[in-house]
């Protein structure tokens, strides 16, 4: 009804001024009545003046009221009593505001310190940097972890590592993951994560912080072991029969610790020594050649970098994959935009690209399928470059799946597990990485990521 009573009060006092206009006009034309046209004038400027108090008294306590709310600040309190019924409503739907404007603070600030408390109990480290590099939020864990606080400059952060800061404020456009590993002066490593929230004043970059030193080092134990064991296994393979077969030879040319006369000698011992020799020598060479591949995976040279056109690259491989044995029955579908260009080392790429496509042969050839194929696509988006090479062979098992990446680990009876491991740890050294997607009823695709 609040709205019916302004109403009726502003219709009021513009009908009032408006009679007051006409007798005042009346008055001074018709019967020039000079002092009652005065009288007339005086009261429509009082009603004027009482209009205008009117609207300005709303206006007034409105604009405290969306001020306040724009400060924040709820003590705002409207008179409950003007003499006026209508003015008297309207401010109590205000004074209603106000109330509810107050309840929505307290709501928010209860949630504030509630999640501003699970934050601070938060074992993850946590802390926001706007854009001047300031921290304007931080967590108990990520100042125990990073020796900042409140206010400090995320310049501070060169105490662990110089390129920290600029990790944070300036992450690269194309980061696949905006995530990186430092170590601090304990020995630590920390994994820092990014990410953003765009307010209407600025951006503020929120930052996340883990010791992972337990999670790495236990994973370097653990593939240390599964290194340590594929080593003995392999090397187990080689020098067992050469030391079976050392001891078989040796038993043909003595007996009872000595030396037999040549005249014992016969054709069969003869040839059985012969072939002997032989396994020995295979078997020597195939170590050999381990310990070979052993040296090539843990002498990796460093990327020599420069603009390469990826489309011309990866053609080129697809050329030289076809003195594989079948890769030519194999149908191939390519997804390759023309001259995309990137900065990487050519060579150290294409040995990881024809690996891969060697294996998708294999992998192929291998099942005896019917309708051989192999799809490559090399995409590019705004975070990342990649490149896909998907095959139709067999399904990688999810046991397999852990070990692929192990050097020396393979499943061939002629291979030597040095490939797809060395592959890996060239594109670990080049910022990249390779991923491997194998699901059931699904083709296998290899993924390499540059970075």
């Amino acid at each position: 009804m609040a709205y019916k009573n302004f109403y009726a009060a502003v219709l009021l006092r513009l009908i009032v001024i408006i009679m007051l206009s006409i007798a005042g006009a009346f008055l001074y034309f018709e019967k020039q009545a000079i002092i009652l046209c005065f009288v007339a004038l005086i009261l429509l400027i009082v009603a004027v003046i009482n209009i205008i108090r009117y609207f300005n008294n709303i206006n007034q306590w409105i604009a405290l009221f969306l001020l306040g709310i724009e400060n924040d600040d709820a003590s705002l309190k409207a008179p409950s009593k003007t003499g006026n019924k209508a003015i008297d409503n309207v401010f109590i739907g205000i004074e209603r505001l106000n109330d509810l404007f107050k309840k929505t603070k307290i709501d928010i600030s209860t949630q504030e310190q509630y999640y501003r408390s699970v934050i601070n109990q938060s074992a993850t480290g946590l802390f926001s940097v706007n854009e001047k590099g300031r921290v304007i939020n931080i967590n108990p864990a990520a100042v125990k972890l990073t020796s900042l606080h409140e206010y400090h400059h995320v310049n501070a952060l060169i105490s662990i590592d110089s390129a920290l800061s600029e990790f944070i404020m300036h992450p690269k456009e194309n980061y696949r993951q905006q995530s990186a590993i430092f170590e601090n002066k304990y020995g630590q490593k920390l994994l820092f994560k990014l990410s953003e929230i765009k307010t209407a004043e600025e951006i503020i970059k929120l930052v996340a912080v883990s010791d992972i030193t337990k999670e790495l080092d236990n994973g370097e134990v653990d593939a240390w072991i599964k290194l340590a064991r594929t080593l003995s296994h392999e090397i187990m393979n080689n020098i067992a029969p050469i030391t079976t077969l050392s001891n078989v030879i040796l038993n043909y040319f003595t007996k009872n610790n000595k030396i037999i006369e040549a005249t014992d000698l016969d054709s069969k011992i003869i040839g059985d020594t012969i072939k002997g020799l032989n396994v020995i020598e295979e078997r020597s060479l195939s170590l050999m050649n381990f310990v070979n591949n052993y040296r090539k995976f843990t002498k990796l040279p460093s990327p020599k970098l420069k603009e390469v056109n990826l489309s011309n690259l990866i053609e080129n491989n697809l050329v030289a994959a076809g003195t594989f044995p079948g890769f030519n029955e194999i149908k191939l579908e390519k997804h390759i935009p023309e001259n995309l260009m990137f900065i990487t080392d050519e060579n150290l790429l294409s040995l990881v690209l024809i690996n891969l496509l060697k294996n998708a042969c294999e992998a192929i050839i291998f099942e005896n399928k019917t309708n051989p194929k192999i799809i490559i696509k090399l995409q590019q988006t705004k975070d990342t470059t990649k490149v896909e090479i998907t095959n139709n062979g067999p399904n990688i098992p999810p046991e397999i799946k852990e070990q692929i990446f192990i050097p020396f680990f393979t499943t061939k009876d002629e291979g030597s597990g040095i490939g797809l491991s060395l592959s890996k740890q060239i594109m670990l050294k080049m910022n990249g990485d390779i991923l491997l997607n194998s699901a059931k009823d699904k083709p296998t695709t290899f993924s390499v990521i540059l970075n």
